[in-house]
């Protein structure tokens, strides 16, 4: 395949490692070991030269008994570690995103903090406390107005960034679920063109989208033949979105399945047999595919986008958890 890109990028949790893959064969062109425990989650800056890793600590949530509190810059370029950004009490550094102004914004799940962070100057300018239990994942739009941070065990938390404060809550629970296991969502994805968010919550892992203008739910979809799971366990869903906008796969890490979704029909889902612990989704560049990290597999499944099915797998590592093309 040709994807036009510079790279791909994989965050090998299970390794400890930051994976650098040939865009067009997926074989491994380089490694990174991380210096601590333990690389999660991953950002690149808007202008494509950096990537962000948290050190998250040496567990998962809910049992991450020595937590870590730092993030590793990487040169893309030159394929290595530029810099590490310690965050003092803020414990559990996951989901991220980095702005066109040059900052960095982190959740950390033990704090429940949204920090804002300045890499260059390794500085934290300012800390904001997250509504809800188990800040997880965050997502913000294009126009960067507004930022979306689930919660393991709680609503979907708006903020916004304009006013930095935290604006609205979306219940993902069902009647009669009350806060703790069950009671949140995780992955989230949001559209290009900014109107709409997607969740799935950890209760019935039924497929939510929100409608941003307003910040209310507009749909809720099963998702089709879905495994009926442990709700004791991890529900991980990952969703991501195509760049037109058009195609929207759902992973679920219990299942080993992927969903291949029309965003503008809901119902319109194909379900895809992986591999065992699916997690990250990477759209190509030039649109035919998509790759999807089986964490517990050590490999990478790619998707055939147009005859909607798994045509070819690639060795993951030890267990890769999110990977991107830059």
């Amino acid at each position: 395949m040709s994807t036009a890109a510079r790279g791909l990028i994989a965050i090998d949790k299970v390794g400890n490692k930051i994976r650098f893959y040939d865009p067009d064969t997926l074989c491994q062109a380089t490694e990174i070991a991380a210096p601590e425990p333990c690389v999660h989650e991953l950002a690149i800056s808007p202008d494509g030269a950096t990537a962000f890793v948290p050190l998250y600590g040496d567990g998962i949530y809910g049992s991450n008994k020595n937590p870590n509190n730092k993030v590793m810059v990487v040169d893309l370029a030159a394929r290595a570690v530029a810099d590490v950004i310690a965050l003092g009490e803020h414990l559990a550094p996951h989901g991220m995103t980095a702005t066109r102004a040059g900052r960095l914004l982190v959740a950390c799940d033990l704090s429940n903090a949204l920090l804002r962070i300045d890499p260059r100057r390794r500085a934290i300018e300012a800390v904001f406390k997250i509504p809800g239990k188990g800040a997880h994942f965050i997502a913000a739009l294009a126009d960067e107005s507004k930022l979306y941070c689930s919660n393991k065990e709680g609503a979907l938390a708006v903020f916004d960034l304009a006013r930095e404060t935290f604006v609205a809550s979306l219940p993902m629970a069902g009647p009669g679920i009350t806060a703790g296991n069950g009671s949140g969502g995780e992955g989230l994805a949001v559209a290009p063109d900014g109107k709409r968010v997607f969740t799935v919550d950890n209760h019935v892992s039924e497929l939510h989208a929100i409608d941003t203008a307003t910040d209310r739910e507009v749909a809720r979809v099963p998702l089709v033949m879905n495994a009926l799971t442990n709700v004791k366990r991890s529900r991980l869903h990952r969703l991501a979105v195509s760049g037109d906008g058009g195609t929207l796969i759902v992973t679920n890490y219990a299942s080993g399945l992927a969903w291949i979704i029309d965003t503008d029909d809901l119902a319109r889902q194909t379900l895809v047999t992986v591999a065992k612990g699916p997690q990250g989704i990477a759209f190509a560049p030039d649109g035919r595919s998509a790759l999807i990290a089986n964490h517990d597999s050590g490999i990478i499944t790619r998707i055939d986008l147009a005859a909607r099915r798994a045509d070819a797998v690639f060795d993951g590592g030890a267990g890769i958890e999110v990977l991107a093309f830059f």
